[in-house]
């Protein structure tokens, strides 16, 4: 006879909070690398003054313009061919011998 929750609950009381612990799966951590750079105080003034007017932070703002630049540099994923050897070959239209017909 299947046990239900409520007999598993007087078992042991955290049983509940026990399944939604197992059922969560863990996030993938990313991989990050800290990178760091010096800039002049005229662009530091200048990064500010842009951040301000698109109401965003230098770091948000960074991270836009590098992900932009390194999209163009990101090798292109081409499809992957499933066709086998033995696969018909439904459209392929081979021309009409006409010698034959006109032997007939």
């Amino acid at each position: 006879m299947p046990k239900t929750i409520l007999t598993k609950l007087k078992e042991n009381p955290d049983y509940l909070k026990e399944s939604v612990k197992i059922s969560k799966e863990k996030a993938k951590k990313g991989k990050f690398k800290l990178i760091s750079f010096k800039i002049p105080d005229a662009q530091k003034e200048a990064l500010e003054v842009i951040c301000r007017r698109q109401k965003t932070t230098p770091v948000r703002f960074l991270k836009s313009v590098i992900k932009k630049q390194t999209s163009r540099y990101k090798p292109l994923q081409t499809p992957i061919s499933y066709v086998t050897e033995n696969q018909l070959q439904l459209f392929d239209i081979e021309p009409i011998n006409t010698e034959k017909r006109k032997k007939k």
